[in-house]
């Protein structure tokens, strides 16, 4: 029978990912939605440190910042509806104190630039080409947490641009720490701020920088989650109410790509087993009380210990 969608199966990468990788995420809300998928099952990631992040600039910015951890001080804040502001930051680190936010900002900058030494895998998941610089320095921010938009200039970063901003920071990266694999995506999410149109070249120039990356460093592996929602997928039932944002099935479906691509059948095993065990620990029993209850709680803390005694998982 002829099958009535188009089918995005992703390439094989060159390597696979298991519970000994430490993994580390960069990127769009859509990253974070990824990204919380490996936490939710117990692998070691570290997911945006700053924040939320969606231009390529800002994102090898943030690499290359965490390369060099210098500590993050008060010149650098913005007092803006009585929260200081980074701009290199999300505003979940805005706080009411100069003090309050340096503490939060710097205390993600240090372990995450640990962590960044140690990774085996990095994800970067780009949403927009897109970017908006502080027009006092001309420096791209990741975030204009709703000051003045005469404050700022918007512009759109040509394909080489793109290409040229990361590849210095991967080059630096691989320098530090050769052994991390690095894994390119584009979010489907769609930025109509700009326009339908717009929204189209920007995603364009993400997908032609790509390209240019992979020409030069052919073990960059680029997973087609943007085709798997647009191409694949391809309806508004997968879309969250605003029809820009992929929902929860969509995503389901992405993570269940990326499962069967970078995960062998004893990773894919492991998750089931973990995702048994979370089932558990999140059961309401009618009786608690009961003997039957006791007996289930010993038996899934038999499983959570053999869990960590064979794989270091930790619930």
């Amino acid at each position: 029978m002829k099958t009535f969608r188009t089918v995005v199966t992703p390439a094989k990468p060159q390597f696979l990912i298991t519970h000994r990788d430490r993994l580390f995420s960069i990127g769009s809300c859509f990253s974070e939605n990824i990204g919380q998928r490996f936490d939710n099952y117990k692998f070691k990631i570290n997911i945006n440190p700053f924040g939320q992040q969606y231009n390529p600039n800002s994102m090898a910015e943030a690499i290359e910042r965490l390369m060099a951890p210098a500590p993050f001080t008060a010149g650098e804040l913005i007092l803006h509806n009585e929260q200081y502001h980074s701009l290199v930051h999300h505003g979940s680190f805005s706080k009411s104190t100069i003090e309050e936010t340096l503490k939060g900002m710097n205390e993600s900058l240090l372990k995450a630039a640990d962590d960044l030494k140690q990774a085996t895998v990095l994800f970067l998941t780009f949403g927009t080409a897109h970017v908006f610089k502080w027009k006092e320095t001309g420096t791209v921010v990741s975030n204009c947490h709703k000051l003045p938009g005469n404050l700022f200039e918007q512009e759109l970063m040509r394909p080489d641009e793109i290409a040229s901003v990361l590849q210095t920071s991967f080059d630096k990266l691989k320098y530090l720490n050769p052994k991390v694999k690095i894994v390119l995506t584009v979010s489907p999410v769609r930025y109509f701020a700009f326009g339908v149109y717009e929204n189209s070249v920007s995603k364009s120039h993400l997908f032609t920088a790509i390209h240019t990356l992979q020409q030069s460093n052919p073990e960059l592996y680029y997973f087609p989650a943007y085709e798997l929602v647009m191409d694949d997928l391809r309806d508004y039932r997968f879309f969250a109410d605003d029809m820009l944002h992929p929902n929860q099935q969509a995503i389901d479906y992405v993570w269940e790509s990326l499962s069967n691509t970078f995960f062998d059948n004893q990773t894919r095993n492991l998750l089931q087993q973990i995702e048994e065990v979370l089932l558990a620990l999140n059961h309401r029993p009618r009786n608690p009380d009961s003997e039957a209850h006791r007996k289930f709680v010993e038996r899934n803390l038999e499983r959570m210990e053999g869990l960590k005694n064979s794989y270091g998982i930790e619930f």
